[in-house]
């Protein structure tokens, strides 16, 4: 038999609607050193019978009698591979013609992660631009997080928090250094226990890549971890990520600072102000105290816009910031070309 290089892992919940679509842009990709895996959670969807339609050589599937959530589903399906690599992917993405090739070339040079670039779509895949990951790299590069300085330069050159592993579908993983971690107990339930799994390597060893091709197309509009409402969203990763730079690195450590510099990047006042506005909108679903307290949170290191941001948000009212959403829709409605 040929042995197995690469596990496409893909752990799902009621996807059944968009499963297709991700299976249709991988299987047709697939060979014999390439096999697929979803692991289905406990869906209440029609999940298993989009299963049943897509029977076939290298395709396998598992089910759980009840969800387990995304930490413990990812971790069963990846248990369940047989490649050297996995690719972590969503139910709801697609993966671009020739990215398996692709893939299969760059674990050649036997990282232990690898990170690619994707696109942001709408959630019918109409794409709206590509996604960011590191400061702009026109090649491929790897460094060794052993290695203090280059794991720092990694962090500082950080844009998004997929930099620190965030985005499933994002991430190749070797087998051999996934399972070199473990599912952290305080992290078991966060929804990020992958990315401490393998943060926490960094400094036993962990080579990590950087791809900047685009390898597939994420579906936006569609966030599962959006389930709660918004505020409930901006806590998991808030909250997550300032814990994993706490307990891995320590609160005042280069890579815990460039976590939370990372954060307040994607996380930019007009997302909260826009959140005040759902807050008075649907109270019963929308924390505002929980929304002030992750502002203050974000905004906790010493920096030179920490404080007019911070008053900019306590200051403006929710009216102001709802009429002037109106005069945006507005402006972009009749001036359209």
């Amino acid at each position: 038999m040929t042995p197995i290089a690469l596990s496409v892992c893909i752990p799902v919940y009621n996807c059944g609607q968009f499963l297709p679509a991700a299976l249709d842009s991988i299987l047709g990709q697939i060979d014999e050193q390439v096999e697929v895996l979803v692991y289905d959670g406990g869906s209440t969807d029609n999940t298993p019978e989009v299963m049943a339609a897509y029977a076939r050589p290298g395709l396998h599937y598992n089910r759980g009698a009840v969800r387990g959530g995304i930490d413990a589903d990812l971790a069963t399906c990846v248990a369940h591979a047989r490649g050297e690599y996995c690719w972590l992917f969503s139910g709801d993405d697609v993966m671009r013609p020739g990215a398996l090739a692709q893939a299969l070339a760059a674990i050649g040079n036997e990282s232990d992660v690898i990170v690619c670039r994707h696109t942001i779509c709408d959630i019918r895949m109409r794409i709206h631009n590509e996604y960011s990951v590191l400061v702009p790299v026109a090649l491929p590069m790897t460094v060794e997080f052993a290695d203090t300085a280059q794991r720092q330069a990694w962090f500082a050159r950080a844009t998004t928090t997929e930099a620190f592993f965030s985005f499933l579908s994002g991430l190749i993983v070797r087998k051999r250094a996934w399972d070199r971690g473990s599912m952290h107990p305080d992290f078991a339930k966060s929804c990020w226990a992958h990315v401490v799994r393998l943060l926490s390597l960094s400094k036993q060893g962990l080579r990590v890549s950087y791809v900047p091709q685009v390898w597939l197309d994420q579906r936006g509009e569609n966030d599962s971890f959006a389930a709660a409402g918004v505020v409930n969203r901006y806590r998991i990763a808030i909250e997550g990520f300032h814990a994993i730079g706490d307990a891995l690195f320590g609160h005042d450590s280069i890579e815990a600072f460039h976590i939370r510099r990372v954060l307040r990047f994607e996380f930019k006042l007009e997302m909260f102000l826009t959140a005040k506005i759902l807050c008075q909108q649907s109270p019963a679903t929308e924390d505002r105290a929980l929304l002030d307290k992750l502002y203050a949170q974000l905004h906790c290191d010493p920096t030179l816009t920490r404080l007019p941001l911070l008053r900019t948000y306590r200051l403006t009212p929710v009216w102001f910031v709802a009429g002037l959403r109106e005069c945006v829709r507005w402006l972009r409605r009749y001036l359209k070309p």
